[in-house]
């Protein structure tokens, strides 16, 4: 049974519902639409980057008939310039438009990444910036990226499948 937590948000007159589901079959729920990582260093410290003012995890959208975790592994290098050794499944997050019931769900893919290396920064290809990127301990995530409690979970999931990777 995966485990289900609902919130919402308005932005620029649209109102939004997100909802965590907590699963590792995250091959289950289409159409994914991006994928993101919460990727670990050996010191137990999660990867932030700055993306124009917002922090947040790396990640992006599929292109090219990219599975989800292709697109991720990309995105990781572009935006954070990393590599990981291990992509975890962790749930995904449902999002739907509220008062646009004329548009259709979709899914943003979540999964937990022991970071391989840290390679030295580059330009994103996307748009030419380079993404501050900085770590934090994972007991403090929440302090730096505020998502409410669809976050919290989020991240509380990807720590205590890291714990028990290292355990």
């Amino acid at each position: 049974m995966s485990k289900e937590i609902k919130t919402t948000w308005e932005s620029q007159g649209i109102e939004y519902e997100f909802t965590w589901i907590e699963d590792e079959k995250v091959d289950s729920y289409l159409p994914c639409t991006q994928a993101y990582g919460i990727c670990f260093n050996s010191q137990k410290e999660i990867l932030l980057i700055n993306n124009k003012g917002m922090v947040m995890i790396p990640g992006g959208t599929p292109e090219n008939d990219e599975t989800p975790v292709e697109a991720l592994m990309r995105e990781l290098v572009e935006e954070a310039d990393i590599t990981v050794s291990k992509v975890i499944p962790i749930g995904v997050q449902r999002v739907k438009k509220t008062n646009r019931p004329e548009e259709p769900e979709y899914y943003q893919y979540r999964f937990a990444c022991i970071i391989d290396k840290v390679l030295p920064q580059t330009p994103d290809p996307d748009n030419g910036i380079i993404h501050p990127r900085f770590f934090v301990p994972a007991e403090e995530v929440k302090q730096h990226v505020k998502w409410g409690i669809t976050g919290d979970s989020m991240f509380d999931k990807a720590i205590a499948v890291f714990e028990e990777l290292n355990s």
